[in-house]
């Protein structure tokens, strides 16, 4: 949008610059005034180079913000699921054969669960610019089904 923006601004000072040339009388004035309109045409470009610049670093700063609230988020499910499973262990040592079982079954689940957050991870700590907002969503429903295995005692 910027871009054509820029474009359609140069257009009007190179034509705007061509109509004022064609009034002047003498070669050396329409030589000076295309001179003129051109390098403000070269500014203007400059300018607008550097605003693409500036945009495109604010858009990598709030994508690395918003990549370490995802990280955060995914540490604190992963250390829940370490919490989770050593009250598991601690429950399997003092409980019945069948009992025993039942633990293992969601031990295992809740272990597979923490594996898949830590390779998860390791996306996040990779440097991710393509697919971030598919990413992004599969870690939110991850997330959201640990905390509803955690807040479930089967």
């Amino acid at each position: 949008m910027k871009k054509q923006f820029l474009i359609a601004g140069f257009l009007t000072i190179a034509l705007g610059a061509l109509a004022l040339t064609s009034c002047n009388n003498t070669p050396s004035e329409k030589k000076d005034a295309a001179n003129e309109a051109m390098q403000e045409a070269k500014e203007k470009a400059a300018e607008a180079k550097e605003d693409m610049k500036d945009a495109s670093q604010a858009a990598m700063a709030a994508m690395r913000a918003e990549r370490d609230s995802v990280a955060m988020k995914i540490d604190k499910a992963a250390d829940d699921l370490d919490a989770e499973i050593a009250k598991i262990d601690s429950k399997m040592a003092k409980a019945s054969a069948k009992e025993k079982a039942r633990w293992e079954e969601r031990r295992k689940r809740l272990a597979a669960e923490r594996d898949e957050l830590r390779a998860d991870m390791q996306k996040v700590n990779d440097d991710m610019k393509d697919g971030w907002a598919d990413f992004k969503n599969s870690i939110a429903m991850k997330l959201d089904k640990v905390s509803e295995d955690l807040k479930s005692d089967k």
